[in-house]
């Protein structure tokens, strides 16, 4: 439907926008990191401050890397540039074709919203990890530092809020995710981006069954826009040959 075409438009939009964002802060996190590092050498104070509060980035730039993988299997979906083996699609009939497509895109998506439910399990399991320094003890027992009161981290002296995280948490609390760790909290990014990827794949099972159910009229119009798309792409790849000076 025209509806769901134009919402899974706008949703790579906002991967592709997303993705560019990661790599930016990535490049930026990595280049000043290096930059602490190179000025350690010669023990420059404020430097070697820096680059001991900076033990985050590895992670950051770990997760990122994650972030960026599954960012761009998703996109690759929407484009239908992940990978496949085609060479059979293009030797058999059109409507073997079609039907291949359904059968692989349906199944393909089932065994990915089963990827699904198993990453989600082993996620909610990390979400649900304390770690030590993330836990204080309360009136009523041990408790989140996010949830302890203005009181109680006053008592504690010399310890900085993580702030950040905790307003994260709070926003996930709201549709019912329960996070305890930031490193954690990162990870989401993979259930939600194979279950975009599952919804796709799908979705282009059943684009290929409503083809077949249109009869040669159907088949032969989507053969055509097929055509259509390989002969633009080619039409725009050729000038960028050129300019590489590729003959």
């Amino acid at each position: 439907m025209k509806w769901l075409r134009e919402l899974d438009r706008g949703w790579a939009r906002f991967e592709g926008w997303l993705t560019v964002g990661v790599l930016l802060f990535m490049v930026l996190v990595a280049g000043f990191q290096a930059l602490v590092r190179n000025l350690t050498r010669f023990d420059i104070d404020w430097a070697n401050t820096m680059l001991t509060d900076m033990e985050w980035a590895d992670s950051v730039l770990r997760k990122g890397t994650m972030w960026l993988a599954f960012l761009g299997a998703s996109l690759a979906t929407y484009s239908k540039k992940h990978i496949g083996i085609d060479v059979v699609l293009r030797l058999v009939p059109v409507r073997a074709k079609y039907t291949m497509l359904a059968c692989s895109g349906v199944l393909a998506g089932l065994i990915t919203f089963g990827l699904v439910y198993c990453f989600s399990a082993a996620v909610g399991l990390n979400l649900s990890e304390r770690p030590l320094e993330y836990e204080l003890l309360g009136d009523n027992g041990q408790i989140h530092v996010c949830d302890a009161s203005q009181a109680q981290i006053d008592a504690l002296h010399g310890f900085d809020m993580p702030t950040l995280f905790c307003g994260f948490r709070a926003v996930l609390d709201t549709i019912g995710i329960r996070s305890e760790t930031p490193g954690a909290a990162f990870q989401l990014i993979v259930p939600i981006m194979l279950f975009v990827m599952a919804l796709r794949l799908i979705g282009g099972g059943f684009a290929a069954l409503r083809i077949l159910g249109g009869g040669p009229s159907a088949l032969a119009a989507a053969e055509a826009e097929v055509r259509r798309k390989e002969q633009s792409e080619g039409t725009a790849e050729a000038p960028q040959a050129q300019e590489l000076g590729t003959p």
